[in-house]
C-alpha cells in the first residue's frame, strides 16, 4: 500500500511538473521567470578527452587553455524529455551546419586522441548519424562533441513526442545557436541555411505547435494562451539576428524570435522583432530597462562551472532578483561532485511570478 502511495504521488508529481503551475494562467508572458539549461544536449567528454586537454597544450584563443576548457566542459545534462519532466520549460541547442553529411565524417577530436580515435567516434556516435544530411547538435568538434542528440532533427523530435503526450503543457522555449562553419561566408548561416532550418523546425515540430513572432505593438499573451506551443528564438549575435531577418524579409517566412545582444556598455534599444534582450550578466543594469519596455530577457545564473565549485550563489541570486525571464543553467540539479549549488526557485520549481521588485 505504501508503494502505490508513493508511487500515485510521484505520477502526481510528474503531471503537475508537466502542465505547469495553475495560478499562472492569466498572467503575461514578460511577467514569468523561467529556469532553464545552458546546452540542454550536452554530455561531459569522455575520459580521453579530457585528459587530452588537461595534457596536449591544446588552447582555443588566448584565454582558453586545455586545461580551463577541460573545466568549463565538465558538466552533463539528461535527456530532453528527462528535463521536460523534470518541470524545465527552457532549452538550448547549438546547431553546425551540415547540409550532405560530409562535414564531421573525421571530426577533429578523432585525430587529436590518435589511437583513442575511433573509439571515441563511436562513442559520440553509435548510429552513424554524422553521415546523414542536416543540422547537428553539440558544442565544439574540436574538444567537446558529446550530446544526447547529435541530430538536430531528433532532438526536435523528441520535443514533439514529449508535447503529443502532455498537450496542454505550459509554454517551451526553444533556444538555438548557430555555430556557423569558417569557411561559410556568411555571418552565420547563408539563405539556404536559414531556409533549411526553418525547415526543419517547421516539419519536426509542426506549424499549428509553433509560437509565431509578435510584434512589439501586441501585448505578450498570457501564459494560458500560451499552453501546448512552442517558441523558437535565435540565442545569437546581433550580426546573426540581422543575417536571419534579411533572409526572413525577402522571403516572407518569419519563425524564429529574434533578440538584441548589445556589447558590455552599448544601448539597448527596442523595435518591432527584437523583444527579447540577450543580457548574460546579471548584474547588467540594462535588464532593468528591458523589463520596462516588456521585452524578454535571458541572462546566466552561472558559468564554465565556475559557481557550483566555489557554491557560490551570487549570480543566481542576482538573476532571480533581477526579474529577467529566462535563467539559465548547468545546474537545475546539484552536481555533488562539486558542492550542493543548484538553481531552483523557493519550492524546488523551475517556473514562477516576477517577484514584485
Amino acid at each position: 500500500m505504501e508503494i502505490a502511495f508513493t508511487l500515485g504521488m510521484a505520477l502526481v508529481a510528474a503531471a503537475a511538473a508537466a502542465m505547469g503551475a495553475p495560478d499562472l494562467e492569466d498572467v503575461p508572458l514578460d511577467e514569468v521567470q523561467f529556469v532553464t539549461t545552458h546546452n540542454s544536449y550536452h554530455r561531459a567528454p569522455g575520459r580521453a578527452l579530457l585528459q587530452y586537454l588537461r595534457a596536449s597544450g591544446f588552447a582555443e584563443g588566448g584565454r582558453w587553455t586545455g586545461p580551463a576548457l577541460a573545466r568549463a566542459v565538465e558538466y552533463s545534462r539528461a535527456a530532453l524529455s528527462a528535463q521536460l519532466d523534470q518541470g524545465i520549460r527552457g532549452l538550448e541547442l547549438d546547431v553546425h551546419d551540415d547540409p550532405m553529411g560530409k562535414r564531421f565524417v573525421e571530426p577533429p577530436f578523432s585525430l587529436a586522441l590518435g589511437g583513442h580515435g575511433a573509439a571515441a567516434v563511436r562513442a559520440w556516435d553509435p548510429a552513424g548519424d554524422r553521415f546523414r544530411g542536416g543540422f547537428k547538435t553539440f558544442h565544439k568538434a574540436a574538444y567537446d562533441p558529446q550530446t544526447s542528440c547529435l541530430r538536430f532533427s531528433a532532438c526536435l523530435r523528441e520535443i514533439a513526442r514529449w508535447s503529443d503526450r502532455h498537450p496542454d503543457h505550459m509554454l517551451i522555449t526553444l533556444m538555438i545557436e548557430v555555430k556557423p562553419a569558417e569557411d561559410v561566408r556568411c555571418v552565420a548561416l547563408c539563405d539556404d541555411g536559414w531556409r533549411r532550418l526553418k525547415q526543419e523546425i517547421v516539419h519536426a515540430l509542426g506549424r499549428d505547435r509553433l509560437l509565431w513572432p509578435i510584434n512589439a505593438d501586441q501585448p505578450w499573451p498570457s501564459m494560458r494562451a500560451l499552453r501546448g506551443k512552442v517558441m523558437v528564438m535565435l540565442l545569437d549575435s546581433e550580426a546573426a539576428a540581422a543575417s536571419y531577418r534579411r533572409q526572413t524579409e525577402r522571403e516572407g517566412d518569419d519563425l524564429l524570435f529574434t533578440a538584441r545582444r548589445p556589447r558590455q556598455g552599448a544601448p539597448l534599444t527596442l523595435d518591432g522583432h527584437a523583444r527579447i534582450a540577450i543580457l548574460p550578466d546579471p548584474f547588467d543594469p540594462r535588464i532593468a530597462q528591458a523589463r520596462r519596455g516588456h521585452m524578454l530577457v535571458y541572462t546566466r545564473a552561472d558559468a564554465d562551472t565556475e559557481e557550483a565549485r566555489a557554491n557560490d550563489p551570487r549570480r543566481r541570486d542576482a538573476a532571480f532578483a533581477s526579474g529577467a525571464t529566462f535563467i539559465a543553467t548547468d545546474y537545475p540539479d546539484p552536481d555533488r561532485r562539486f558542492s550542493r549549488y543548484r538553481v531552483r526557485f523557493a519550492g524546488g520549481g523551475y517556473v514562477r511570478r516576477v517577484p514584485d521588485q
